[in-house]
């Protein structure tokens, strides 16, 4: 069919093609072209903003296709159309070659652009790139990237790397890269942009105006204008940018500073500013050194990196899975992660089943034993639903030293009344499945059984409550991430804490009826 198609029939029927999202029948079909056709589809491409029909063109899978298909392409028209794109969307693109098809990629991006795309990679990625990619191109792609970037592509390299790179640098940028590399990880120098954009409060406005007019290689869009001493140069306070458009040109920025708005300092952690930009609803920070002085500026999209790093952190103590926060892809590096949690959560298993061993060693009545999983299965899910809301509010500020006690009360209360309500339910339907069915309790009456379980039941789900509760809190106060209390740790925990209390209100019921 495609053999009988006319060139503008096989143009249009490659559009379309892409446009089902056909990406298969695509790729077989411009093997079928002949390099002129493939160039002229290049050339709508390049032109899809100006055409209504090619809007939903993914234009990724489209790189995608045509790099496969590359020796048909006619290279300049190929780097045209890699240079519309975005950034994120090549990065995404790339995680899908393998690392030789990753390093002929890079050769066809410019400089500016391959310090984008590394930027965008993630961890895994990136470590492997910068392995592959040769040290001359690197070191002309990073001298287009912020500091603060450059700073996190460094600590992807070793020693012997970080020095040649920072040797290419203009000294400059060397000395701004070197001053951030001194602050600790997770602290608020690590993520700020030194690069800021301030006057002296004796400035006017028409002053203001015409720096701005200045301004090069500035990357960030201009929100607020800082404003300094003039004398000491100690940061002042900041005029929104939409001020001085309205202000009249002689008004001086010391009158139209606001010195409300929130400051970081460049060691305090980045999980605690993230808390402020979303609490306030700010889109910049300045940071301010112990002196007063301004040394950079935290924007918005700075935190949204944090705030993902620090949701995959929680996720990954919460399942007992770290290689999601390393963005690992090895399998074998995968499984050494996962191990440790996995054998905690073995070891005690083991441990829960020598207790019911013991539990059955005590007692002659082995009807007990079948309510185990119910008991576990409760507990265990009434100790995870408190241990979420209590590190959810730990990880939005929420949660206060001032009203921790009143916190865990609350928790353990809510897990008495379930425990009541389930414990009730639970020896309802056991008394009521024997009842009906016939079953044999051995020594034990049906009821007396009911009421065992219906006992334990209640008792280890307010344990749960207080224990799920009061963990992530003891956690935080002690300095330690709360995310480590869930998955896994309180899991395990809960287990064999239920398996503890069941053994313990079965022995005692059962020694108060005079039942052995």
């Amino acid at each position: 069919i495609f053999d009988l198609c006319g060139d503008q029939k096989r143009l249009a029927l490659l559009l379309n093609l892409e446009a089902r999202k056909m990406t298969a029948d695509l790729q077989a079909a411009l093997s079928l072209c002949e390099e002129h056709e493939i160039a002229a589809f290049v050339e709508r491409l390049k032109n899809e903003r100006r055409i209504e029909i090619l809007r939903n063109i993914d234009r990724q899978k489209i790189v995608g296709v045509l790099f496969q298909l590359r020796s048909k392409i006619p290279q300049d028209d190929f780097k045209k159309l890699l240079a519309e794109l975005e950034p994120a969307d090549i990065a995404d693109l790339i995680t899908t070659f393998d690392r030789n098809e990753r390093i002929l990629f890079f050769d066809l991006l410019s400089d500016e652009m391959v310090a984008d795309v590394l930027v965008e990679l993630k961890s895994s990625v990136l470590r492997e790139i910068l392995q592959d990619l040769p040290l001359r191109k690197l070191s002309r792609a990073i001298k287009y990237m912020a500091a603060d970037d450059l700073v996190e592509i460094l600590g992807d390299l070793g020693e012997a790397e970080q020095n040649t790179i920072l040797a290419t640098l203009h000294p400059d940028q060397r000395e701004e890269v070197l001053a951030l590399m001194q602050y600790s990880e997770d602290s608020a120098g690590l993520i700020m942009t030194p690069e800021t954009y301030s006057m002296p409060s004796n400035a006017t406005v028409a002053d203001t105006r015409r720096a701005l007019t200045q301004l090069k290689d500035f990357d960030d869009p201009v929100i607020y204008v800082f404003v300094t001493d003039p004398d000491s140069g100690q940061y002042l306070g900041a005029v929104p940018i939409a001020k001085l458009f309205i202000a009249p040109p002689t008004k001086r920025l010391e009158e139209l500073c606001e010195t409300d708005l929130l400051t970081a300092s460049p060691d305090e952690d980045q999980e605690e500013i993230a808390r402020r930009f979303r609490k306030y609803d700010i889109l910049v920070m300045p940071v301010v050194d112990e002196n007063g002085k301004l040394v950079g500026r935290i924007t918005s999209d700075d935190i949204l990196d944090v705030m993902r790093e620090e949701a995959d952190e929680d996720l990954a103590h919460f399942v007992g899975a770290p290689d999601i926060e390393a963005e690992e892809e090895s399998p074998l590096i995968i499984s050494r992660k996962r191990l440790p949690w996995l054998i905690v959560t073995m070891v005690t298993g083991l441990i829960n089943s020598v207790i019911i061993k013991s539990m059955m060693d005590v007692t002659t009545i082995d009807a007990i034993a079948i309510f185990v999983p119910a008991i576990l299965a409760m507990g265990g899910n009434t100790g995870m639903q408190t241990n979420a809301v209590c590190v959810r509010g730990i990880a939005l500020g929420q949660v206060k030293v001032s009203n921790l006690l009143s916190i865990v009360w609350r928790e353990i209360r809510v897990g008495a009344m379930l425990g009541m309500i389930c414990g009730a339910t639970a020896g309802l339907i056991s008394w009521s499945v024997i009842h009906v069915t016939g079953a044999q309790t051995g020594a034990i009456p049906p009821a007396y059984l009911a009421l065992i379980v219906g006992v334990a039941m209640f008792a280890a789900m307010t344990f749960a409550s207080a224990y799920g509760g009061l963990v992530p809190i003891i956690l935080h106060r002690l300095g330690a991430d709360p995310a480590i209390a869930a998955g896994p740790f309180v899991t395990t925990s809960n287990d064999l804490s239920a398996a503890i209390l069941y053994f313990i209100t079965c022995v005692s019921m059962l020694h108060l009826l005079h039942i052995s």
